[in-house]
């Protein structure tokens, strides 16, 4: 069986060598054939064209010696009619210039002149005429010559002299000229013609030659080639028939196992899930437990601070330390809700929002970091919102954004030595969201990608973790809303996020049933 597969596709083998010999003989005579006719194309058809071309010129000026001709004429007699010696002079040049440029061109015509780019054309009918035309022309030019060296006075139309001489031949010169031009406007054709003419043969042989390369070597290339693809499509159904069997048997071993696969990955997955959280629980636990007895004994030491300045009379300094206690105690209970949040990252229960106030917000913040805004000695400005506008939000969480914003405006901002620092927060609202705006005067971001400032561990100070920012886009995505970074014209940063309203949170949230976060 195997020696009979052999031996039919060394014959197949065998057959269409042949057949690409065949046809390689064919389209090489074709080729050939073309080479030929492009070499006939340059050797015949072009210097034809080149002839045709020299037609025009030779024509054009074959017409205009009739007008020469009669302007000559018209000179002389007005050379003879003229009284003032002045009007002679002008008319007497008028009559040398058209008496050379006819001369001239009249040689040009007869014997050629590349000057011109004028090319003798030579016929035994051309020739007959300017055998013909020859004693006008020769009496027509001693007329002339005779009048310019008598310095126009033989100009006098009397019965012969140059004027009358040359009146007499130009009579018979026009009609001769005319001869000259429609000769050479039928030679023009007839070459024209015969142009056409083998540019029309070379052409139909062009197309022949396509024809006979569609039908000698396309034609039964392609026929070959279905043949081929015939037998190819044969061998290959032939083959694919012995493979269908391992191919099925080899598909099922392969989804088994994917399925033994896809069944230990997702086991081991959720094993490193399970293992994450639950450390993560215990380290938060832990933190948490550990952080919240000091800060309790902060909140108590400043609580113990407060009512022991309250039994102190009010005073200038008293009043300033007092304040400082009660901002180290916000400062201590503001740290364990803190760490209280992050305990409940790891519990199943989400955190419920409360609708919180951006304006009173803005300027607890502003409080808060009262002492670091005083001691980088920076000016704050608010353009709050004429109303309060109230968004669902955990306090806490959108508090520790403003408070990021602020600190990284006051670091940016440390360092330089230009008198103009200032902070300025803006609350502003539109019809679905309420906006903030956190700009400061200092270097601003660096002409880089703008979502390159939020990628995790990513700081432009030398002592940063390239943390803050990221935190902050996790809160406001977490809440539903968009911040980014803008450069505004002159010098400065903008950070600014946005938050749903009421309405536009409820609408999210029954568009979204399964988030858990606010």
């Amino acid at each position: 069986m195997h020696l009979d597969s052999q031996a039919d596709s060394d014959l197949t083998d065998h057959r269409a060598q042949r057949v690409v010999r065949r046809l390689a003989g064919r389209y090489l005579f074709v080729l050939v054939a073309v080479a030929l006719l492009v070499v006939v194309d340059q050797a015949i058809v072009q210097p034809m064209l080149v002839h045709v071309n020299a037609f025009a010129p030779a024509i054009n000026v074959a017409g205009r010696q009739r007008m020469l001709s009669q302007r000559l004429t018209k000179a002389a007699l007005a050379l003879g009619a003229a009284d003032r010696q002045v009007d002679r002079e002008a008319r007497l040049d008028e009559f040398q210039t058209s008496l050379a440029q006819w001369t001239a061109e009249h040689d040009a015509l007869v014997r050629g002149d590349a000057t011109l780019g004028i090319r003798a054309i030579r016929t035994a009918s051309l020739d007959a005429e300017w055998q013909r035309i020859d004693p006008h022309y020769s009496a027509m030019v001693d007329a002339g010559r005779e009048i310019v060296e008598s310095d126009g006075a033989s100009t006098r139309a009397a019965a012969g002299s140059p004027t009358a001489v040359l009146v007499e031949h130009e009579s018979q010169y026009l009609p001769t000229m005319d001869r000259i031009v429609k000769l050479m406007e039928g030679e023009a054709d007839r070459a024209v013609f015969r142009l056409r003419a083998f540019a029309l043969a070379i052409a139909i042989l062009v197309v022949g030659l396509l024809i006979g390369l569609g039908w000698l070597v396309v034609w039964p290339a392609t026929r070959t080639i279905r043949t081929q693809v015939d037998e190819l499509e044969s061998q290959v159904a032939l083959r694919t028939a012995e493979l269908a069997t391992a191919l099925a048997s080899l598909q099922r071993e392969v989804a088994e196992r994917e399925a033994a696969e896809l069944k230990t990955q997702r086991l081991a997955a959720q094993l490193t899930h399970a293992a994450r959280v639950t450390t993560m629980g215990h380290l938060t636990a832990g933190l948490a437990h550990e952080l919240n007895q000091p800060l309790a004994a902060i909140t108590n030491y400043a609580n113990a601070c407060e009512v022991m300045l309250d039994q102190i009379p009010h005073s200038g300094p008293w009043e300033r330390f007092r304040d400082v206690v009660v901002n180290t105690k916000r400062s201590a209970l503001r740290a364990g809700q803190i760490v209280r949040r992050m305990r409940n990252f790891v519990r199943p229960n989400a955190t419920v929002p409360a609708p919180v106030g951006l304006n009173s917000l803005v300027r607890e913040i502003i409080e808060l970091c009262r002492t670091e805004i005083a001691a980088a000695r920076v000016d704050v400005q608010l353009e709050l919102a004429p109303e309060e506008l109230d968004v669902p939000a955990d306090a806490i969480q959108i508090q520790q954004v403003l408070v990021n914003l602020v600190q990284n405006s006051l670091q940016s901002m440390h360092a330089m030595a230009s008198p103009v620092r200032m902070i300025t927060i803006r609350v502003s609202s539109s019809e679905e969201s309420a906006r903030i705006d956190v700009l400061d005067t200092g270097p601003g971001f660096p002409a880089t990608d703008a979502e390159f400032a939020f990628a995790p561990f990513h700081s432009t100070k030398q002592d940063g973790l390239g943390i803050g920012l990221s935190i902050c886009r996790s809160i406001v995505e977490n809440h539903r809303g968009k911040i980014w970074t803008e450069s505004p014209p002159g010098r400065g940063a903008q950070v600014t996020f946005t938050l749903p309203l009421a309405a536009t949170h409820a609408r999210l949230s029954r568009n979204q049933p399964d988030r858990l976060c606010c």
